[in-house]
């Protein structure tokens, strides 16, 4: 079973202090605590006793660097600062070499830079870190603060005296190349280790930054995708409805018309039944057409639009099938943009389909259309009997869709000499751009 990412950043951590820890035992002079300390060590410290209590506590002083590696994930501030101490106080140790713990300092940094904190909070923290280095080695340099193991012990005002002497007599420059040549590499690697960490912080939030962009606009395509989608479907389903519903209207009025003179004019009942063939077959081949569309068929068979000039094919279509129809055209022809001749077609096809199902026997129709330089109007009424308010359908509802989807005004309801009447207004003026494309 694969260990959890928090169960494997502390076994990680756990590893890299055992490592840390073994390597000062065996770099460093640590391991003669276990040993007999040889002559010169006996001169320095004077005794065995106060030998083991220096090495004693020089190893004390790695566990707040020890305790700095796995606390720098929650608190990297506290860390650099605990490890940091640690390494302060062997770098002022003039006789022991600093161990491999203080690598701490490094790891705490590293980790610190690629934190959540302000740049200029890890930029300081650097700085302090690097006053810290320097102060320890010119410590070393002049034994300002540690002064010498052997011998009566001098005071601290002595040593400054001493440090200051050696400043105002020539030794700054000398002194001061030797302390920047004993810590230019610790230096160096505490800058290095910034500049990764802050490197990898800037290309972490850059990839942030893309990620988050990515999924905003893998969001907004699939919400384009789902509004076109749902205006494709209600387009398609305007179709199918004018498609099916005018030709099942004709076809339902030629049947009535045929059975009502079967046995007195067969003739009649002839040329209504061809004539239910012939719309039947034509209503089927527009529902493939729109299928295939839809199921995106390579071979779909594929025609043009119906539009104006295949209005005078559907008002024969409906004069066959035993309703009167009157076309007029008013005003100067003008060409169009395809979407406003097909929705003045689909108007006039469910005007008349709304005719043929409602309006009482013998009631004669009336189809206008009248152009001017801004548009044209489409007028679909009939004579029969007054009617009420109609209640909107899938029809009615279809062609309001159509017409607002391109500026215009619909009007649709009772006539005043009686008889129901649809007025649409057609603009082309105000024709959004992405509807004629």
């Amino acid at each position: 079973m694969p260990h959890s990412p928090e169960r494997r950043r502390i076994l990680l951590d756990v590893a890299l202090v055992v490592v840390l820890a073994a390597a000062t035992l065996l770099w460093s002079d640590a391991f003669l605590l276990f040993n007999r300390p040889d002559v010169k060590v006996l001169d320095t410290f004077g005794s065995v006793t106060a030998w083991h209590a220096h090495v004693f506590w020089w190893c004390l002083a790695g566990v707040p660097a020890a305790v700095a590696i796995p606390l720098r994930h929650r608190r990297p501030f506290t860390a650099l600062l605990l490890a940091s101490g640690s390494a302060t106080v062997h770098m002022l140790d003039g006789f022991m070499k600093s161990p491999p713990m203080d690598v701490a300092v490094l790891v705490a940094m590293y980790t610190l830079a690629g934190s959540h904190h302000a740049r200029r909070t890890v930029v300081a923290a650097l700085a302090g870190a690097e006053a810290v280095l320097f102060a320890g080695g010119f410590s070393n340099m002049t034994g300002l603060f540690t002064g010498n193991y052997g011998g009566p012990p001098a005071g601290f005002g002595d040593r400054t005296a001493k440090t200051a002497y050696a400043i105002t007599h020539g030794d700054a420059l000398p002194l001061l190349l030797g302390v920047v040549r004993s810590v230019s590499v610790p230096a160096l690697l505490l800058a290095a280790t910034w500049a990764v960490a802050d490197s990898t912080r800037t290309r972490r939030a850059h990839l942030a930054t893309l990620q988050a962009r990515a999924d905003d606009l893998e969001r907004e395509q699939q919400q384009r995708t789902a509004l076109a989608v749902a205006a494709e479907r209600g387009r398609i389903t305007r179709e199918l409805h004018d498609v099916v519903a005018h030709g099942l209207s004709v076809m339902v009025v030629q049947a009535q018309g045929a059975k009502a003179v079967l046995n007195r004019q067969p003739e009649r009942t002839e040329a209504a039944l061809a004539n239910i063939v012939t719309t039947g077959r034509a209503s089927l081949a527009e529902m493939r057409r729109l299928l295939g569309l839809v199921r995106t068929e390579p071979h779909a068979e594929l025609a043009p639009q119906p539009s104006l000039a295949t209005l005078p094919g559907l008002v024969d279509r409906v004069r066959d099938s035993g309703t009167p129809v009157d076309f007029r055209v008013t005003g100067e022809p003008a060409t169009l943009p395809a979407v406003v001749e097909l929705a003045a077609y689909r108007i006039v096809q469910e005007a008349l389909t709304n005719s043929l199902k409602h309006a009482t026997p013998g009631a004669h129709c009336t189809v206008g259309l009248d152009f001017d330089h801004t548009g044209v109007t489409v007028r679909v009424a009939d004579n029969g009997a007054a009617v009420p308010p109609p209640v909107p359908g899938n029809g009615l509802r279809g062609i309001t869709e159509r017409v607002h989807a391109l500026g215009g005004d619909l009007r649709a309801g009772p006539a005043d000499g009686g008889g129901f009447e649809v007025r649409a207004r057609l603009p082309v003026t105000t024709v959004p751009a992405e509807l004629v494309a």
